[in-house]
């Protein structure tokens, strides 16, 4: 065949080349030709909500005692019960524990702490401007992933023994609710957030210090395109499309219907998504292709048909797996690989046809 036909043949590997130099110019890096073939051959495609499809530049909104601090009432809550005041020492121990941490919500916690210091960070909490915060220090320190940070403290008054070490938890409302299980107190505080002034759309990090819960407010905006991006994966790919989060119910669908997409899978752990990610190719004929940033969704990622990873937020280890790499911090890439993908394997299916129509005929 290669012998009647070189030419035609020549032209896959042509268009292949080309295809990955034309992908290469726009900041997008494949592993290789097949990763183009499993991306046509792909029906389905998840998104990660955080940092992918939206900015990640989480503002937070606002700080709310509203259990086990002394006298709460309207989410506000006794001064003597914390110091210097709730609001500031829940701020103080949260910064402290989530200095190191890699999630949006960690990295915005911080950057308020730090606006106390040198005022160069957006305003998040106009009542808490110029206040000062006690100094914290963790003492020891426990990352669980998809659920939160665990550490112990000096520096925070501990309830029954000031010579004690304090014990702190921060993540999800799920997560530190079900550090409570005793007198319903789990549910006391799903019920206490559920009914908070703040409402149930905006992202939620709670924070537990010796008994008491303080929940953050965050919002997230979502990424400039998007809804051009999910159209065309929509109308033009064909591609069955999905957002996979961590996120209560509200918030997610929230973001989701801000960007268009449909199918929304909430309230996920690691391991869920991961499971999802596997169960979405036997529902159909095709793959998977998921685009995320490897924070809280790298099991998942390495599950799917196509891995696809925004690098500049990445880890390493995310950016060393991934099939597809996008250089730039935009999420346009995404459609643009895919219709190049097509595109291109197009046009091998035609050489190839046109190799075996003439091979044929010279037989």
């Amino acid at each position: 065949m290669v012998a009647a036909s070189p030419c035609a043949l020549a032209v896959a590997q042509w268009a292949y080349a080309t295809a990955i130099s034309s992908l290469a110019s726009k900041g997008i890096l494949l592993k290789g030709g097949h990763v183009l073939d499993a991306l046509s051959s792909c029906k389905s495609i998840a998104f990660h909500k955080t940092g992918t499809l939206t900015t990640g530049k989480l503002t937070c909104k606002a700080i709310e005692p509203i259990h086990g601090h002394l006298g709460v009432t309207n989410g506000h809550s006794n001064p003597s019960c914390c110091t210097p005041n709730c609001e500031s020492e829940a701020l103080a121990v949260a910064a402290a524990m989530e200095k190191g941490t890699t999630h949006p919500i960690g990295r915005i916690i911080f950057g308020e702490q730090l606006r106390y210091s040198w005022h160069d960070y957006r305003a998040v909490l106009d009542h808490s401007v110029g206040k000062e915060l006690p100094a914290v220090a963790v003492e020891s320190f426990e990352c669980l992933p998809g659920r939160g940070v665990a550490a112990t403290l000096s520096g925070v008054k501990a309830r029954h023994n000031e010579n004690e070490l304090s014990e702190a938890s921060i993540g999800s409302l799920d997560y530190i609710s079900s550090l409570y299980r005793s007198n319903g107190e789990s549910e006391q505080i799903k019920a206490a957030a559920k009914s908070s002034a703040y409402g149930p759309e905006f992202v939620q990090a709670a924070l537990s210090v010796d008994k008491k819960v303080t929940p953050f407010h965050f919002e997230d905006e979502s990424r400039p395109g998007v809804c051009e991006v999910i159209s065309t994966l929509r109308e033009k790919a064909k591609l069955r499309i999905m957002m996979l989060t961590g996120d209560h119910e509200s918030s997610a669908r929230r973001v989701a219907k801000a960007v268009c997409i449909d199918e929304v899978h909430f309230s996920l752990k690691p391991e869920d998504k991961l499971n999802k990610v596997k169960v979405v190719p036997r529902e159909g004929d095709g793959g998977l292709i998921m685009v995320g940033d490897g924070i809280n969704d790298a099991p998942a990622l390495a599950a799917a048909t196509v891995e696809m990873i925004l690098a500049q937020r990445a880890s390493a280890t995310a950016v060393a797996v991934a099939d597809v790499l996008l250089l730039q911090d935009n999420i346009c890439g995404v459609s643009f690989c895919i219709a190049k993908a097509h595109q291109t394997t197009s046009l091998v299916k035609q050489s190839v046809a046109l190799a075996l129509t003439c091979t044929r005929s010279g037989g």
